[in-house]
């Protein structure tokens, strides 16, 4: 996979990414706000040698120095000190937790020790501090004194007493925050890359073309620029394909694509032909609101007998169609489209009509687009890109069996939120 690839994932898995992030810089500031505020307090600290006077003897006692001070910076945090410091303060900690708050450095090849204590409290901080030092200064002169009353080896001078911190130390919310982004970031990508490709929706028509044994006639993106001049470019290549006086479509996805239908109808009746829109969709799903008329009784009706196809028609005077709803259909309806009166419909819409166009229902709904099939010059199906699987469409096209089939529209619409954006209901 090249950068490009990677790109598209993102755009496709945008949601998860930033859900991902959001998740992790949350979880980063509620950890950063469980951290107690600490305040450090440091006093430095110089080690020096009793030595002679000569260069040499100074030489030879920063070198003894820096040796002692390894050994120095461990016994600042020893348990000894820890219970001097909360005997001489009156501490009510445990020696484990003193010793926590003690840090002790020294600077590479240097005779400084740098004596830092961490507390929630400022002045404790500081207090400890500079108890710490006193002791560690007394435990050394104890340490370094070999002969009772004789002046210690080594000697540890203050040369910075510790002061009231102003400013905390921790916890440090701008780093947490980071690191939240950069985890989120880091897990957000990898769970969209495994959302990816572990989902077998057709996301592009190319996708789609793979499973399909006819070819694409058209990729109309619904509510996008150009969708209109791909409805007629689909137009004229139905044309192109011989007669196109009777068109039926149904759907290879679990809905209906009623908005498809509905537009390749108003594309051929804008060249001034006369064209009948047939709802013959017993599934229910999908439908638009343009099928809806109370005025007519619809193809339901009409196949029981009880009313004539003249009195079911309607007009659709935004477009320029004459609509057939599917009324008040019952589980006698689907029965009745495989029969000789829904033959006989067809065959009297077509010496009035132009183009007779049929909305059925989804393949995997109802078995209804396969009864009626034979009866159309041209028959459609569509598939919805983003949603439909290749596994619904392979078991679509099993299903429709050796039923004529001219082609596949490719059909996308956006996201609800998208919708909303742009203003569609």
């Amino acid at each position: 996979m090249g950068l490009i690839d990677y790109w598209h994932i993102a755009r496709r898995r945008w949601l998860i990414i930033a859900g991902v992030l959001l998740v992790c810089v949350l979880a980063a500031a509620g950890y950063a706000q469980s951290l107690p505020t600490t305040y450090a307090a440091s006093s430095s600290m110089y080690v020096s040698m009793a030595t002679g006077t000569s260069v040499n003897d100074s030489y030879q006692g920063g070198l003894a120095a820096q040796q002692r001070v390894r050994s120095y910076v461990d016994l600042a945090a020893s348990a000894t000190l820890a219970k001097r410091t909360i005997d001489d303060l009156g501490l009510k900690m445990s020696i484990g937790d003193v010793q926590g708050k003690i840090t002790a450095t020294s600077p590479p090849a240097t005779t400084m020790i740098i004596i830092t204590v961490n507390d929630s409290n400022p002045v404790r901080a500081r207090d400890i501090a500079n108890t710490v030092v006193a002791q560690f200064r007394r435990l050394i002169g104890e340490l370094e004194t070999i002969e009772v009353g004789a002046a210690p080896a080594a000697r540890v001078e203050v040369i910075d007493r510790a002061e009231v911190p102003t400013e905390p130390t921790g916890p440090q919310n701008t780093r947490l925050l980071a690191l939240g982004v950069l985890a989120g970031l880091g897990l957000g990508c990898l769970a969209a890359y495994t959302r990816d490709r572990t989902d077998r929706r057709l996301r592009t028509s190319n996708d789609l073309e793979a499973v399909l044994p006819v070819p694409i006639l058209a990729i109309i993106d619904s509510g996008r620029p150009g969708a209109d001049d791909e409805t007629r470019r689909l137009r004229t290549r139905l044309l192109r394909k011989g007669e196109a006086a009777t068109i039926m479509l149904t759907s290879l996805s679990a809905k209906s694509e009623s908005e498809v239908t509905m537009a390749l109808a108003k594309a051929f009746a804008d060249t001034g032909r006369h064209v009948v829109l047939i709802d013959a969709d017993t599934s229910h799903a999908g439908r638009s609101q343009p099928y809806n008329s109370e005025q007519s009784p619809g193809l339901a009706r009409v196949l029981r007998g009880s009313a004539q196809v003249s009195e079911a028609l309607t007009w659709w005077q935004q477009t320029g169609v004459t609509v057939l709803p599917l009324g008040d259909a019952d589980p006698q309806t689907s029965d009745l489209l495989a029969s000789d009166r829904f033959s006989a419909v067809i065959a009297k819409l077509r010496t009035d009509f132009d183009h007779v166009i049929v909305q059925a229902a989804p393949i995997t709904h109802a078995a209804d687009a396969i009864a009626i099939a034979p009866l159309f010059e041209q028959t459609l199906a569509v598939a919805q890109l983003g949603t439909t699987s290749s596994a619904q469409v392979r078991g679509a096209l099993a299903t429709y069996g050796d039923a004529p089939l001219t082609g596949v529209v490719a059909h996308s619409v956006p996201s609800s939120w998208l919708q909303r954006l742009m203003g569609r209901p």
